[in-house]
């Protein structure tokens, strides 16, 4: 049953104000969406503008314009005798430039003359052939052959009179002037942009240098925005660096635009600027329902993950909890939770990316895929051995334990590794699928708990002679166990005789301890406790051998527990036995 706090009431006005702002949000994103489709319902369909694609299917010829001076004039649609449309084209845009380049044909001078139902436009004195217009022409274009002269007549005189003047001494002159003002312009754009740019580092650099006194004089935490603030500078200097090389692009096609011989590469930059604008542009608009779709994933995913964490939160308060759901549970569940929460966002999220059913996209994936496939099997296995860990409760932070045959303290429960520091102060980092596979020994978790008051228990084996009576012995281990600190007197210490060897029985002392991550310290004093004592109540530890003649060898007890007066015994030989002769 889960059990209530006094926080549920500030839970639900959370979770209300959480959700009208989620409404809010919602309801913006829907009137953006809404304007975008009107955007794209207003927006010049191509396919219903009159292409002139269908009237080239429909007259089986490909056209060809008529330029002068990266002008185009007007559209030639249709064959006439065996040159097709691009080749009259071409023969037009040859004679149309022999015209222009010829100062004595005045513009004036281009007319049309008809000629058995076709008509010629012709320029001079000398009646210069540029191009026929035929009723094929006429029909191509949905004129009469009257209109579509009249349109080319104005077109050609136009161009040539905008030919001429273009290459005027005064046109040029004036080219020159507007030139050197552009360069001008440009150095004092620059000279600003450096002043600009300098004032804001030198300003920043300030900012930065008090910030740091203030960080580090201040005892309260401040957060350390240094290395972001070096990240942003590298991206502005990034930032200048692509500004200036766009200002001299912008300065070098201006220039040509001044003067008419390089007025095409002038023409053509700014119409790849125009139609690569107009493609962006129709991409955004086309690309918005699936913005929007994403804007609405982000906006409840990311509801439902505050709405995770304030839950996880509140068990981890205990303002909610669960008989079945530990403490030690709480982060590794909410970051299971998160991941699983993020992996079905982006799974609802990726077929609405830009460029998801592309060839490239795919390529990417499946490499990708392919590099997590193979390299990330070992990490895969420390994850769900780290996971199984946690949840299986094996050790906690602050356990000593025993993993193979390494023994320490356990530092650090990590998803892919675990932290353990030895009795020697070494820190060793195992991995957690190393743990899955092995036998965890936890000297702690008897002591930790608090329905048990026996703790570890803590034995040693000695191996002692059949002269000396049991007894006595029990009475010695058990003294030196009580003389030992951090062993506990209740429950007493205990020895039991596990053998009876050949010429020895061994003796096993066991002490409970509540204090299993010294226990390396409390052994060492437990066994020079258990010397001492053995000394003081003479008994020689001959353990696990010890050859010696009783008589004529000193004793093995250390000298300061044996009497004053004791001497080293001499051999006896005993003369009163007769031996067989032999």
């Amino acid at each position: 049953m889960i059990q209530y706090s006094n926080y549920y009431v500030s839970i639900v006005s959370f979770l209300m104000n959480r959700f009208t702002l989620l409404l809010t949000q919602l309801l913006t994103v829907g009137v953006v969406f809404l304007v975008s489709l009107h955007l794209i319902g207003v927006a010049p369909a191509r396919s219903q503008l009159p292409a002139a694609t269908e009237v080239q299917q429909a007259i089986g010829a490909e056209p060809g314009s008529v330029v002068l001076d990266g002008k185009t004039l007007f559209q030639i649609r249709s064959n006439f005798g065996p040159l097709s449309a691009l080749q009259r084209a071409n023969l037009a845009n040859e004679q149309l430039t022999t015209v222009a380049n010829n100062s004595q044909i005045s513009p004036e001078s281009v007319r049309a003359e008809n000629a058995q139902g076709i008509t010629l436009i012709v320029a001079g004195k000398k009646n210069v052939h540029i191009t026929i217009i035929t009723p094929e022409d006429a029909k191509a274009e949905g004129q009469t052959q009257a209109a579509l002269t009249k349109d080319y007549l104005a077109a050609i005189r136009s161009s040539l009179i905008t030919f001429r003047e273009q290459r005027s001494v005064e046109n040029i002159l004036r080219g020159v002037g507007y030139a050197i003002l552009a360069t001008l312009l440009l150095w004092l754009v620059v000279q600003l942009l450096n002043k600009l740019f300098a004032g804001t580092l030198d300003r920043l650099k300030d900012w930065l240098a008090e910030y740091s006194d203030r960080l580090k004089n201040s005892n309260r935490g401040i957060f350390a925005i240094t290395p972001f603030i070096t990240v942003a500078l590298h991206f502005a200097e990034l930032g200048q660096n692509v500004l200036y090389l766009s200002l001299a692009c912008l300065y070098l096609f201006l220039i040509f635009g001044f003067f008419p011989w390089t007025q095409g590469l002038s023409s053509n930059f700014w119409a790849i600027v125009g139609s690569t604008l107009a493609e962006f542009e129709r991409a955004i608009v086309g690309y918005l329902p699936n913005l929007f779709t994403l804007v609405l994933i982000v906006f409840i995913t990311r509801e439902i993950l505050s709405f995770i964490h304030l839950f996880f939160k509140e068990i981890k308060l205990g303002n909610i909890s669960f008989p079945w759901f530990y403490s030690d549970w709480v982060q590794p569940t909410f970051q299971l939770v998160r991941f699983f929460v993020l992996a079905l966002a982006l799974a609802i999220a990726m077929p609405s990316l830009p460029g998801f059913k592309s060839p490239a996209f795919q390529g990417v994936s499946l490499v990708v895929s392919a590099l997590l496939t193979l390299g990330a099997a070992s990490a895969v296995s420390n994850i769900i051995g780290g996971f199984i860990v946690v949840y299986t409760r094996s050790f906690q932070i602050g356990d000593m334990i025993k993993i193979g045959e390494i023994v320490g303290i356990v530092l650090e429960k990590d998803v892919l590794v675990t932290r353990i520091c030895t009795p020697k102060n070494v820190v060793i980092t195992i991995p957690n699928s190393t743990i899955l596979g092995s036998s965890i020994i936890n000297y702690s978790t008897s002591a930790k708990d608090l329905k048990d008051s026996t703790g570890l228990v803590l034995h040693t084996t000695i191996t002692l002679g059949y002269d000396i009576p049991w007894q006595k012995v029990h009475a010695v281990l058990i003294e030196a166990a009580q003389a030992t600190p951090e062993i506990l007197s209740n429950p007493a210490p205990f020895v039991l005789q596990t053998s009876l060897n050949d010429y020895n029985v061994s003796y096993e002392l066991n002490a409970h301890t509540d204090c299993p991550e010294q226990f390396p310290a409390i052994y060492s004093d437990l066994h020079r406790n258990i010397q001492d004592k053995c000394n003081e109540a003479d008994i020689e530890i001959m353990s696990p051998s010890f050859f010696a003649l009783r008589d004529g060898n000193h004793s093995t007890i250390p000298e300061n527990y044996l009497p004053d007066d004791y001497e080293t015994p001499g051999f006896h030989i005993d003369a009163s036995k007769k031996h067989p002769p032999t």
